[in-house]
């Protein structure tokens, strides 16, 4: 009975759809947006939004937590897929002795880690938050993206203070089986969990770990995740925090079959 739910499941993959709401920074999503004007010779990143921005993100982070330079020495306040607008801004911030908060991680200090997720998205437009995964860290970057043509460019990154604690990422909290071996246009390098959702199966999802993320064996016996170590099919419950791509994993816990 437990291989042929196995199979049912397996059988069953379909996209799991994740609603993102963003309507408190609704107003914010056309702040400087260049919608109004004519864009040229602007160019454009290929490739989802999100991983546009983290990008970015992740370069201007290093060379902010570098001891030997920083993000205008880099000049990434100058790249391409920056608006001209938010160039010139940065442009002039570089110039600037003292830069509080900085004007593209939005924070006082800066981060240790930062992480992201979509906020809203229209026809032509999406916009990230972008925040440090410290908790007790309520700044923030809002982030406007553009479409053009078949890429993204950054139109405009826009502070906020975070007066009160973001909701930083969706909860997510699932039974279900481990799948690596997954058919198109599923990604085989990341391992999946393959669950049941409002009585139907068949949803999915993508799995990240870090160093951070716990797993529990059949013992109880809990350890750093080891990806690798993983059995195809093993039944699982999923402790992690939704992202536009995934579930970032939190904790991991090996479920007894009935077999």
């Amino acid at each position: 009975m437990e291989n042929k739910k196995k199979i049912l499941i397996i059988g069953g993959v379909s996209l799991l759809v994740v609603a993102l709401i963003g309507g408190l920074l609704f107003k914010l999503l056309f702040v400087g947006s260049s919608d109004n004007k004519e864009v040229t010779n602007q160019e454009v990143a290929m490739g989802e939004p999100l991983d546009i921005v983290l990008d970015f993100y992740a370069e201007w982070l290093e060379a902010a937590q570098s001891t030997s330079t920083n993000p205008y020495q880099l000049e990434l306040g100058t790249r391409p897929i920056l608006s001209e607008a938010l160039r010139n801004r940065l442009k002039d911030a570089a110039g600037q002795e003292v830069k509080t908060p900085d004007p593209v991680l939005c924070q006082t200090n800066v981060p240790e880690k930062i992480t992201g997720r979509v906020v809203f998205a229209v026809e032509g437009k999406t916009q990230i938050l972008v925040m440090s995964r410290d908790k007790a860290v309520f700044e923030q970057a809002i982030v406007s993206l553009t479409k053009l043509n078949d890429g993204w460019y950054i139109d405009d990154i826009t502070c906020s203070p975070g007066e009160f604690a973001p909701e930083r990422e969706f909860t997510f909290e699932q039974e279900g089986y481990l799948l690596k071996k997954v058919p198109p246009p599923l990604d085989p390098q990341y391992w999946h969990v393959i669950f049941e959702e409002n009585g139907e199966l068949g949803h999915f999802a993508p799995l990240f770990f870090d160093a951070e993320s716990k797993c529990l064996s059949l013992d109880r016996e809990e350890t750093v995740c080891a990806p690798d170590q993983f059995t195809e099919t093993a039944k699982v419950r999923i402790f992690g925090q939704m992202i536009e791509s995934g579930v970032e994993v939190t904790r991991l816990e090996l479920v007894p079959t009935d077999d």
